[in-house]
């Protein structure tokens, strides 16, 4: 006869506190390994999930690998076994789930604390009531977890996450001497020296400095430095701030002074380099490949100047300015090349009118639906009209009135709806398009500088994909090599398909 192999599972819950005794991974690991042979019972292998929560078997790597082993016939598993029901799952429902397909390929559960054996049909009826139990205690837990939070948060005690300046030992704040004297500097040369957030940033990417994450030094993580409350001592939970239990890092009269700095600088100050960037984001820099935005622009000359410099300083990556009027001539160029060459006029008229025949389907649908309506409500004012004039009815004039007052009024409502339906139907059904496609190619930048700032920018963004940028010592020597737009003849010629797939 066979000898009966089986797996072993155990599971740590992520609760607040550690767990010893009777849930310890080593107690549990223990227990099964004896269970096995005492009982001559083959340990293939034991899975384990540390630090997982028994609410799902959802993102248990380890439960679901044993599961998926203990399902192929060829593994011949015929037990999981677990020290108590509860390492299984907390969730009544996922447990009975569990061990109805066990029972279906002829596997079952052995609980060692709970003395269970679901072979034994008996058990079967302890397994649910257990399975009830730790859902019950599941709820429970989350319940006093939550309790507990806001009980520590009335005593200013440390509710987690990650903050500059600070570790965490024994569930407390304790300072790092190194962090805190960056936060003092950063508050200091923000509040005495007043330096902006910038400067703060890039001097601090200069001497290597980096930030809890490891990560470079932007103008967002010097503000929310220069706005945490945990620096004077105060703790937060659920966006109220108490008196906390950590030591502070930063005087209270250094917080003020910071304050009122902060309300200075918070109006929002008049443009000093007025003019549009349409190309920002989308020009790309030479050295790190990211965006290029607006640059710190003398009066006479305004440049392009790349995001992460301006954000973080010269120590993450250089300006690697390029000329604002040569980038967006040379682009607005290179469009009307491509426009021109690669795209013909027969093809936009062509896309045009698919565009507008798809468009145009709702609006004749829509247009219908009001006539009908007019119609409908006419017919019921003749009625109205027709039950007025015969005298055995006997109806209240000022009732008519009124009643007549308000189909009209539904009347001109509709009326105003179709006429503004009824005039995007005869736009879309201009039969002068094809003259007004020829004149916008041929007179296209002219057209171009009668857009707004806003406007330029959305054109550029719609057409472009990317602009690349050669690399140069100086600025003069930074050229546009190539500009990636979104569309060709070909995509052209498949969104008028595509169009025509829809309509028809």
């Amino acid at each position: 006869m066979r000898k009966k192999r089986a797996v072993g599972y155990k599971r740590r819950s992520p609760r607040s506190e550690k767990e010893f005794g009777n849930t310890s991974l080593e107690k549990q690991e223990d227990e099964i390994i004896n269970y096995c042979n005492k009982n001559n019972i083959e340990l293939v292998d034991i899975y384990v999930d540390d630090l997982k929560s028994g609410s799902s078997f959802k993102g248990r790597d380890g439960f679901i690998e044993m599961y998926n082993r203990v399902l192929k016939e060829e593994e011949e598993i015929d037990y999981i076994i677990v020290y108590k029901q509860d390492r299984l799952s907390r969730d009544s429902l996922d447990t009975l789930y569990l061990m109805k397909k066990l029972n279906q390929i002829d596997k079952h559960i052995i609980s060692i604390a709970d003395s269970i054996n679901t072979e034994d049909s008996t058990a079967k009826i302890l397994v649910h009531v257990l399975a009830l139990v730790a859902e019950l205690e599941r709820e429970f837990i989350a319940f006093r977890t939550n309790s507990g939070m806001e009980k520590r948060a009335e005593n200013g005690d440390f509710l987690g996450g990650k903050n500059y300046g600070y570790e965490v030992i024994n569930k407390k704040l304790s300072i790092l001497p190194e962090e805190a004297k960056v936060v003092k500097y950063i508050f200091d040369k923000y509040s005495l020296e007043k330096w902006g957030y910038k400067k703060i940033a890039a001097n601090l990417n200069v001497q290597g400095i980096k930030t809890k994450n490891r990560k470079e030094w932007t103008v967002n993580a010097v503000k929310t430095v220069l706005e945490n409350q945990r620096y004077i001592g105060n703790s937060k939970w659920r966006g109220e701030y108490t008196k906390g239990q950590h030591t502070p890092i930063i005087e209270k009269t250094l917080w003020d002074e910071t304050r009122k700095v902060m309300q200075v600088r918070s109006f929002t100050p008049q443009k000093v380099h007025p003019g549009s960037f349409p190309l920002s984001g989308i020009l790309k820099c030479p050295q790190c490949r990211g965006p290029m935005v607006q640059g710190n622009s003398g009066p006479k000359y305004k440049y392009y100047q790349c995001n992460k410099n301006k954000n973080s300083g010269s120590s993450v990556c250089s300006s690697n300015l390029i000329k604002k009027e040569y980038a967006e001539e040379f682009v607005l160029k290179d469009f009307l090349h491509h426009l021109k060459e690669k795209v013909s006029p027969s093809t936009i008229y062509s896309v045009t009118q698919s565009i507008l025949k798809y468009e145009l389907n709702p609006l004749e649908h829509e247009a219908s639906n009001l006539k009908k309506q007019i119609e409908k409500l006419e017919r019921e004012m003749i009625k109205i009209m027709e039950h007025s004039s015969d005298p055995s009815l006997n109806l209240d004039n000022n009732m008519i009135k009124n009643h007549l007052a308000t189909k009209q009024e539904e009347i001109n409502k509709i009326k105003s709806a179709l006429a503004d339906i009824s005039n995007q139907i005869k736009l879309k059904q201009n039969d002068s398009i094809m003259d007004i496609i020829e004149f916008s190619i041929k007179n296209f930048k002219d057209f171009y500088h009668t857009l707004s700032d806003d406007e330029k920018k959305i054109f550029f963004h719609s057409v472009i994909k990317e602009i690349q940028v050669t690399k140069g010592h100086k600025t003069k020597d930074r050229l546009i090599k190539d500009v990636i737009y979104h569309f060709d003849l070909e995509e052209l010629n498949n969104l008028e398909d595509n169009i025509l797939k829809k309509i028809n």
